[in-house]
Protein backbone atom coordinates (compact mmCIF):
# COMPACT_ATOMS: atom_id res chain seq x y z
CA UNK A 1 0.00 0.00 0.00
CA UNK A 2 1.32 3.45 -0.76
CA UNK A 3 1.84 5.88 1.53
CA UNK A 4 0.12 9.33 0.68
CA UNK A 5 -0.39 12.38 2.89
CA UNK A 6 -4.07 11.55 2.50
CA UNK A 7 -3.47 8.49 4.43
CA UNK A 8 -1.12 10.45 7.27
CA UNK A 9 -2.94 13.77 7.64
CA UNK A 10 -5.30 13.64 10.55
CA UNK A 11 -3.33 10.96 12.77
CA UNK A 12 0.15 12.29 11.99
CA UNK A 13 -1.47 15.98 12.64
CA UNK A 14 -2.99 15.43 15.90
CA UNK A 15 0.47 13.50 17.02
CA UNK A 16 2.14 16.34 15.73
CA UNK A 17 0.34 18.88 17.90
CA UNK A 18 -0.26 17.34 20.70
CA UNK A 19 3.51 16.59 21.32
CA UNK A 20 5.17 19.44 20.13
CA UNK A 21 3.14 22.17 21.49
CA UNK A 22 4.88 21.13 25.39
CA UNK A 23 8.56 21.18 24.55
CA UNK A 24 10.30 24.13 25.63
CA UNK A 25 12.34 25.22 22.63
CA UNK A 26 15.97 26.80 23.33
CA UNK A 27 18.52 28.39 20.31
CA UNK A 28 21.93 27.68 19.46
CA UNK A 29 23.24 29.55 16.48
CA UNK A 30 21.94 28.41 13.28
CA UNK A 31 20.06 25.88 14.41
CA UNK A 32 16.65 24.23 15.97
CA UNK A 33 16.88 22.35 18.89
CA UNK A 34 14.24 21.44 21.52
CA UNK A 35 14.26 19.87 25.09
CA UNK A 36 12.84 17.41 26.36
CA UNK A 37 11.10 16.45 29.95
CA UNK A 38 13.17 12.89 29.80
CA UNK A 39 16.21 11.61 28.30
CA UNK A 40 16.15 8.37 25.51
CA UNK A 41 18.98 6.24 26.41
CA UNK A 42 19.89 2.85 25.85
CA UNK A 43 19.31 0.48 28.83
CA UNK A 44 22.80 -1.13 29.98
CA UNK A 45 22.15 -2.59 33.52
CA UNK A 46 20.33 -5.02 35.28
CA UNK A 47 18.61 -1.91 37.36
CA UNK A 48 17.32 -0.23 34.40
CA UNK A 49 16.32 -3.73 32.99
CA UNK A 50 14.20 -4.12 35.99
CA UNK A 51 12.55 -0.97 35.89
CA UNK A 52 11.68 -1.30 32.27
CA UNK A 53 10.49 -4.95 32.83
CA UNK A 54 7.83 -2.77 35.27
CA UNK A 55 6.56 -0.76 33.19
CA UNK A 56 6.14 -3.39 30.43
CA UNK A 57 4.09 -5.16 33.28
CA UNK A 58 2.00 -2.11 34.33
CA UNK A 59 1.34 -1.12 30.82
CA UNK A 60 0.69 -4.20 29.18
CA UNK A 61 -1.24 -5.31 32.02
CA UNK A 62 -3.89 -2.93 31.87
CA UNK A 63 -5.55 -4.89 29.12
CA UNK A 64 -3.87 -8.27 29.48
CA UNK A 65 -3.04 -8.80 33.29
CA UNK A 66 -2.13 -12.20 33.07
CA UNK A 67 0.26 -11.52 30.28
CA UNK A 68 1.46 -8.11 32.15
CA UNK A 69 2.24 -10.31 35.12
CA UNK A 70 4.49 -12.47 32.92
CA UNK A 71 6.34 -9.42 31.78
CA UNK A 72 7.59 -8.38 35.54
CA UNK A 73 10.81 -10.75 34.94
CA UNK A 74 13.39 -10.01 32.08
CA UNK A 75 12.63 -11.89 29.11
CA UNK A 76 15.81 -14.29 27.12
CA UNK A 77 15.46 -11.64 24.09
CA UNK A 78 16.36 -8.83 26.56
CA UNK A 79 19.82 -10.11 26.33
CA UNK A 80 20.37 -11.94 23.73
CA UNK A 81 22.62 -10.44 21.36
CA UNK A 82 21.50 -8.98 18.40
CA UNK A 83 19.13 -6.54 20.47
CA UNK A 84 18.74 -2.95 22.17
CA UNK A 85 16.39 -2.01 24.48
CA UNK A 86 15.54 2.11 24.12
CA UNK A 87 14.40 3.49 27.49
CA UNK A 88 13.11 7.34 28.27
CA UNK A 89 13.95 8.21 31.85
CA UNK A 90 11.97 11.38 33.29
CA UNK A 91 14.21 14.17 34.25
CA UNK A 92 12.82 14.79 37.44
CA UNK A 93 11.95 11.36 38.96
CA UNK A 94 14.85 9.39 37.40
CA UNK A 95 11.62 7.08 36.80
CA UNK A 96 11.66 4.68 33.38
CA UNK A 97 8.28 6.34 31.64
CA UNK A 98 9.06 4.57 28.06
CA UNK A 99 10.39 2.00 26.29
CA UNK A 100 11.02 -0.36 23.20
CA UNK A 101 12.76 -4.06 22.39
CA UNK A 102 14.47 -3.36 18.78
CA UNK A 103 15.30 -6.94 17.64
CA UNK A 104 17.49 -7.44 14.84
CA UNK A 105 18.33 -10.69 12.06
CA UNK A 106 21.95 -10.21 12.81
CA UNK A 107 22.05 -13.96 14.88
CA UNK A 108 18.70 -15.27 14.28
CA UNK A 109 15.44 -14.52 12.50
CA UNK A 110 12.98 -11.84 13.80
CA UNK A 111 10.10 -13.11 16.07
CA UNK A 112 7.76 -12.09 13.40
CA UNK A 113 8.83 -14.10 11.01
CA UNK A 114 6.98 -17.37 13.06
CA UNK A 115 3.93 -15.61 11.94
CA UNK A 116 4.34 -13.86 8.71
CA UNK A 117 6.75 -14.58 5.75
CA UNK A 118 8.52 -11.80 4.49
CA UNK A 119 8.62 -10.62 1.18
CA UNK A 120 11.44 -12.20 -0.87
CA UNK A 121 12.95 -8.89 -2.16
CA UNK A 122 14.06 -8.56 1.76
CA UNK A 123 16.54 -11.23 1.75
CA UNK A 124 19.96 -10.61 2.95
CA UNK A 125 19.05 -7.33 4.64
CA UNK A 126 19.69 -5.60 7.85
CA UNK A 127 16.21 -5.98 9.13
CA UNK A 128 14.50 -5.47 12.79
CA UNK A 129 11.53 -5.72 14.51
CA UNK A 130 10.41 -3.60 17.35
CA UNK A 131 8.54 -5.10 20.45
CA UNK A 132 7.53 -4.74 24.04
CA UNK A 133 6.47 -0.26 23.10
CA UNK A 134 5.32 0.35 26.72
CA UNK A 135 4.76 3.84 28.01
CA UNK A 136 3.66 5.10 31.80
CA UNK A 137 0.30 5.18 32.13
CA UNK A 138 -0.61 8.84 32.30
CA UNK A 139 2.37 10.57 31.33
CA UNK A 140 3.13 12.60 28.43
CA UNK A 141 1.99 9.28 26.10
CA UNK A 142 2.49 11.24 22.69
CA UNK A 143 5.91 13.23 23.36
CA UNK A 144 7.92 9.63 24.76
CA UNK A 145 6.17 7.95 21.54
CA UNK A 146 7.47 10.60 19.28
CA UNK A 147 10.71 10.76 21.33
CA UNK A 148 11.35 6.81 21.13
CA UNK A 149 10.60 6.58 17.91
CA UNK A 150 12.93 9.14 16.68
CA UNK A 151 15.42 7.43 18.96
CA UNK A 152 14.95 4.20 17.03
CA UNK A 153 14.37 5.91 13.46
CA UNK A 154 17.91 7.59 13.48
CA UNK A 155 19.72 4.05 15.81
CA UNK A 156 18.43 1.94 12.47
CA UNK A 157 19.87 4.59 10.39
CA UNK A 158 22.92 4.98 11.82
CA UNK A 159 23.58 1.14 11.94
CA UNK A 160 22.20 0.77 8.05
CA UNK A 161 19.21 -0.72 9.02
CA UNK A 162 17.07 -1.19 5.99
CA UNK A 163 13.43 -2.36 7.15
CA UNK A 164 11.84 -1.93 10.29
CA UNK A 165 8.82 -4.47 11.17
CA UNK A 166 6.33 -3.68 13.79
CA UNK A 167 3.21 -6.33 14.81
CA UNK A 168 0.38 -3.58 16.05
CA UNK A 169 -2.93 -4.75 17.92
CA UNK A 170 -5.61 -1.68 17.62
CA UNK A 171 -5.83 1.10 17.74
CA UNK A 172 -2.03 1.30 17.56
CA UNK A 173 -1.80 0.45 13.97
CA UNK A 174 -2.97 3.80 13.57
CA UNK A 175 -0.33 5.09 15.02
CA UNK A 176 2.35 3.64 13.40
CA UNK A 177 0.69 4.30 10.21
CA UNK A 178 0.49 7.89 10.58
CA UNK A 179 4.21 7.53 11.54
CA UNK A 180 5.01 6.27 7.93
CA UNK A 181 4.46 2.01 8.63
CA UNK A 182 2.54 0.43 5.73
CA UNK A 183 0.92 -2.83 5.01
CA UNK A 184 3.48 -5.28 3.38
CA UNK A 185 0.25 -6.49 0.96
CA UNK A 186 -2.69 -4.23 -0.51
CA UNK A 187 -4.79 -5.01 2.03
CA UNK A 188 -4.23 -5.12 5.99
CA UNK A 189 -2.28 -8.26 7.64
CA UNK A 190 -3.48 -9.74 10.64
CA UNK A 191 -2.11 -12.40 12.74
CA UNK A 192 -2.12 -13.77 16.07
CA UNK A 193 1.28 -13.72 18.11
CA UNK A 194 2.58 -15.85 20.08
CA UNK A 195 4.75 -14.21 22.21
CA UNK A 196 2.00 -11.57 22.19
CA UNK A 197 -0.57 -13.48 24.26
CA UNK A 198 -2.02 -14.65 20.89
CA UNK A 199 -3.80 -11.16 20.19
CA UNK A 200 -4.02 -10.74 16.29
CA UNK A 201 -1.47 -8.06 15.65
CA UNK A 202 -1.34 -5.96 12.30
CA UNK A 203 2.32 -6.56 10.05
CA UNK A 204 3.32 -3.17 9.23
CA UNK A 205 6.77 -2.12 7.63
CA UNK A 206 8.85 0.85 7.33
CA UNK A 207 11.68 1.90 5.19
CA UNK A 208 14.06 3.39 6.70
CA UNK A 209 16.55 5.06 3.92
CA UNK A 210 13.25 6.19 2.15
CA UNK A 211 11.89 7.46 5.45
CA UNK A 212 13.27 11.57 4.84
CA UNK A 213 12.89 11.74 1.48
CA UNK A 214 9.20 10.33 1.59
CA UNK A 215 8.33 12.53 4.90
CA UNK A 216 9.61 15.56 2.74
CA UNK A 217 7.76 15.19 -0.48
CA UNK A 218 4.52 14.39 1.54
CA UNK A 219 4.89 17.30 3.62
CA UNK A 220 4.58 15.20 6.78
CA UNK A 221 3.17 17.33 9.93
CA UNK A 222 6.17 15.60 11.89
CA UNK A 223 9.44 16.22 9.10
CA UNK A 224 10.57 18.82 11.63
CA UNK A 225 10.54 16.82 14.52
CA UNK A 226 12.15 13.91 13.22
CA UNK A 227 14.77 15.35 10.66
CA UNK A 228 15.54 19.37 11.09
CA UNK A 229 15.29 19.87 15.25
CA UNK A 230 18.35 18.63 17.33
CA UNK A 231 17.13 17.06 20.59
CA UNK A 232 20.29 16.83 22.68
CA UNK A 233 18.07 14.58 25.06
CA UNK A 234 18.23 11.64 22.88
CA UNK A 235 21.57 10.11 23.49
CA UNK A 236 21.59 6.43 22.25
CA UNK A 237 25.05 6.54 20.61
CA UNK A 238 26.73 6.49 23.70
CA UNK A 239 29.22 3.50 24.69
CA UNK A 240 28.48 -0.41 24.50
CA UNK A 241 27.68 -2.71 21.44
CA UNK A 242 25.22 -1.15 19.46
CA UNK A 243 23.49 -4.96 19.40
CA UNK A 244 24.74 -6.52 22.41
CA UNK A 245 21.39 -6.97 24.48
CA UNK A 246 21.85 -6.05 28.28
CA UNK A 247 24.49 -7.75 30.00
CA UNK A 248 23.73 -10.65 33.27
CA UNK A 249 24.03 -9.82 36.08
CA UNK A 250 27.28 -11.15 37.90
Amino acid sequence: MLLTSSLLSRDADMLADDALSDMPAFTLPGLGANTLPFVVRLVRNEAYLQQVCALRAEAYGRRMPAFGESLQRPEPADRAPGTAILMAQDKSSGAVVGTMRIHSNLFETLPIEGAFKFPKSMRGQLLVELCRFSIQPGYNNTAVRLALFKAMYLYCYAHQVQHIWVAARRPLDRIYKSLGFTSPQAEDVWVPLSYADNIPHSILSFDVLAAERLWHDIRHPLYTFMVRTYHPDIQVFSGGSPWGGVPAPR
